[in-house]
């Protein structure tokens, strides 16, 4: 029996991996038989091949895969809710001030990933401005947080389609689930290009559902329903701006209990922006990385606040928090479909027969698209921390940080991330799936909340490192300066901190919750746990500021002409001009 074959170390050419010929049409075949190659070879040869990511995203593609994965259960689930707990205007300040926190943290992200625009941002620039035991922990948390995402989504989409009766869908709760599953996991292994292209027409689908919504909301205020009658603004008046205590509890009133209602509206409404940050994960398959990175950064955040403001405030206008079919804090009453949603009861009580569903099936449109974003970047970014592994050092790992030779596509990473996607099967043996919705939602959230206040604390390390070296932000060659910083910076890190901490806070109310407290603190009592541990073991050390580095990111420079407009960008109007070509980013591995 031949020996079996041995390793090269994954820095070497991807076509000398293992022993190969070409054959006439020049595809790579291995000349061992394979029953005598090891598991490792065999998987390679089926979902592997390659170590690079295809750079193929355009600047139109990056924008509209991050709008794309933020819009998806924000305006169902938590607009309902923020709406019947904190009235009309704590919708329209929560989804105000949690904007202002995402437009902090995206500032500083699009500056750093301006000058830095690598693979796995997000968890590099803690690793290189911090140390590697917080850039392994970001790196776990965000991972954590985009795949417990598409579990949640999952179950979501599930959820929404009961909003039809049997004799509309008849089909099982598991066979939904499955057919969901397959369908975003075909999708991201066909490769990013197809993946790219798809998103972006169904992130223009989603955008034209809002502009919709908004425009409906508008309309039926404005006396377009079966009575005839102008709403005007008689819901943002007297009893129906803020409850006057905290979700029914009359021990919680007063001014005590509205500035609660209002507090209790900003974690659900961070759930409905997580995704605007996946802009800086798309840096591996980027065509033009250094130009379209950046300006993808600064143009999202702006884009989805926009969005989500307008809706919500026009939907505010139609529906009072006093509506029974709002999402209210008894889980055991509430019924998560389509039904909740304040556009869709708007509709229904101004008399429109078939526009409702119409809307929950463009719901179920977005939370399916916005799972398949999910899984696209959760790949990713199990992908990049699995980089660097050689096979014999890490058997199970290795393959993780594989692409397939035919279009780039992370299979085996792809088929990892979708490890709590099973959890969606439990719709299939309870009934009491809200609980379950609330609890997925809520580690999440806290997840990126910690994800998002890392990324203020670098940028902080970024910013004042800056001064203790030759290079500042006022050079020509420095591609993108955010406003008002530092003090954007602290303001996101502050705001992000007291939202971990205090997002949990009515789970001590009486009764004790044991639910939401595992919902609300879980996720951070592990992230610390994670940090420290990796600490302890690599004896990993927080760096000076004297000793960052900057040198390499100046040498670097810009390759690529400024783009010249963002909806020039986002609809391609003519053929964009032939750019000098720019080498893909490579992973780069954790600074040591």
């Amino acid at each position: 029996m031949a020996p079996e074959q041995a390793h090269v170390p994954p820095a070497e050419s991807v076509h000398s991996e293992q022993t190969s010929a070409s054959n006439e049409g020049g595809e790579v075949v291995d000349e061992a038989p394979q029953e005598h190659q090891p598991i490792i070879d065999r998987l390679d040869k089926k979902f592997g091949g390659r170590l690079d990511l295809e750079p193929a995203l355009r600047r139109r593609h990056i924008i509209m895969i991050s709008i794309g994965g933020t819009i998806g259960m924000g305006l169902v689930l938590s607009s309902s809710r923020i709406l019947h707990t904190s009235g009309s205007t704590g919708l329209i300040v929560s989804y105000s001030l949690v904007g202002a926190v995402v437009a902090a943290v995206m500032s500083c992200i699009a500056e750093m990933v301006s000058l830095i625009p690598e693979p796995g941002a997000l968890a590099l620039f803690p690793a290189r401005f911090i140390d590697r035991s917080l850039g392994f922990t970001v790196g776990i948390s965000y991972w954590f947080s985009t795949a417990m995402s598409l579990a949640t989504l999952t179950t979501a989409t599930t959820v929404l389609t009961t909003y039809w009766s049997r004799d509309v869908l008849d089909l099982d709760t598991g066979w939904r689930i499955t057919i969901f599953l397959i369908l975003f996991i075909t999708v991201n292994i066909l490769g990013v290009k197809t993946y790219a292209e798809l998103e972006h027409f169904f992130a223009w689908l989603k955008i034209a559902m809002i502009l919709g919504l908004t425009i409906t909301s508008l309309a039926i205020s404005s006396g377009a329903n079966k009575d005839h009658v102008y709403y005007g603004t008689r819901y943002w008046r007297n009893e129906f701006t803020i409850p006057p205590n905290y979700n029914g509890n009359t021990n919680l009133d007063g001014a005590t209990g509205r500035f609660l209602s209002i507090w209790d509206g900003f974690t659900t409404a961070a759930f409905a922006y997580a995704g605007v940050e996946i802009v800086a994960m798309t840096a591996g398959e980027a065509k033009y990385p250094r130009t379209d990175i950046p300006f993808a950064a600064k143009y999202v955040w702006r884009i989805t606040i926009f969005l989500y403001v307008s809706s919500v405030i026009f939907v505010s206008l139609c529906v009072p928090w006093t509506n029974p079919k709002l999402i209210n804090g008894d889980l055991a009453t509430t019924a998560y479909t389509g039904a909740v949603s304040p556009f869709i009861i708007a509709m229904s009580e101004a008399g429109y027969a078939v526009l409702p569903g119409l809307t929950n099936a463009g719901y179920v449109f977005a939370a399916w698209t916005a799972a398949n974003t999910y899984l696209y970047v959760a790949s990713r970014v199990l992908y990049g921390m699995c980089q660097g592994m050689t096979p014999e050092d890490h058997p199970i790992l290795y393959p993780l940080g594989r692409t397939r030779r035919k279009n780039g596509a992370p299979v085996m990473a792809i088929l990892a991330s979708c490890i709590f996607v099973p959890l969606a099967y439990l719709l299939c043996s309870t009934s009491n799936y809200e609980r379950l919705l609330d609890v997925f939602s809520r580690m999440c959230t806290t997840s990126v909340l910690m994800v998002w206040g890392s990324q203020c604390l670098s940028f902080l390390r970024f910013y004042y490192g800056l001064e203790h070296s030759i290079y500042d932000r006022s050079l020509d060659s420095y591609p993108f300066r955010s406003k008002f910083q530092p003090f954007t910076a602290i303001f996101g890190l502050s705001a992000c901190s007291l939202l971990v901490i205090f997002n949990g806070w009515a789970s001590f109310l009486s009764p004790f919750t044991a639910a939401d407290f595992i919902g609300a603190y879980l996720w951070p009592l592990l992230f610390f746990c994670i940090y420290f541990t990796h600490k302890f073991l690599t004896k990993s050390e927080i760096k000076p500021l004297e000793e960052l580095e900057y040198q390499a990111y100046f040498a670097s420079g810009r390759t690529e002409p400024p783009p010249e407009g963002v909806l020039k960008s986002l609809f391609e109007l003519r053929q964009p001009k032939r750019r000098p070509k720019q080498e893909p980013l490579g992973m780069v591995p954790y600074p040591a």
